[in-house]
C-alpha cells in the first residue's frame, strides 16, 4: 500500500465514532538494514499517541529478520535526528530512523 492509500484509508477510518486520531510517519533504513527490509523507507500510519516502543514492536512484526540479526544493543533508532526513551511519543511528520551501531 502506498502513502496515498494509507490516508484514504486512514481518512475513511478517522470517521468512525471513538476512532483515535490517525498520524503519519516514516521510516528509514540505513544500508545494512535495507538488505533486509528491501526499502529505504516505508510510511506508517499510527493511532495519536502511540510511542516509539509501539512502532518499534511493528516494524519488528513486519521485518523479523531485523531481530533475528541484530540482537538488542546492536541498532540505534532517532526521532527526528534525536534518539527516543521506550515511551516517547510519536508525533504526525516524524522520521524515525533505524540504522545499525557501528563499534
Amino acid at each position: 500500500m502506498d502513502e496515498e492509500e494509507m490516508r484514504k484509508m486512514a481518512e475513511e477510518m478517522s470517521k468512525i465514532p471513538g476512532m483515535p486520531k490517525p498520524i503519519f510517519i516514516k521510516v528509514e533504513f540505513d544500508r545494512d538494514l535495507q538488505k533486509i527490509t528491501g526499502k529505504k523507507e516505508i510510511p506508517m500510519v499510527v493511532s495519536q499517541g502511540a510511542t516509539f516502543a509501539y512502532v518499534l514492536q511493528n516494524i519488528f512484526i513486519e521485518y523479523p529478520g531485523i531481530e533475528k540479526k541484530y540482537p538488542p544493543g546492536e541498532l540505534g533508532f532517532t526521532i527526528d535526528g534525536t534518539p527516543p526513551k521506550t515511551y516517547t511519543p510519536i508525533f504526525d511528520g516524524d522520521v524515525i530512523r533505524l540504522s545499525v551501531r557501528a563499534y
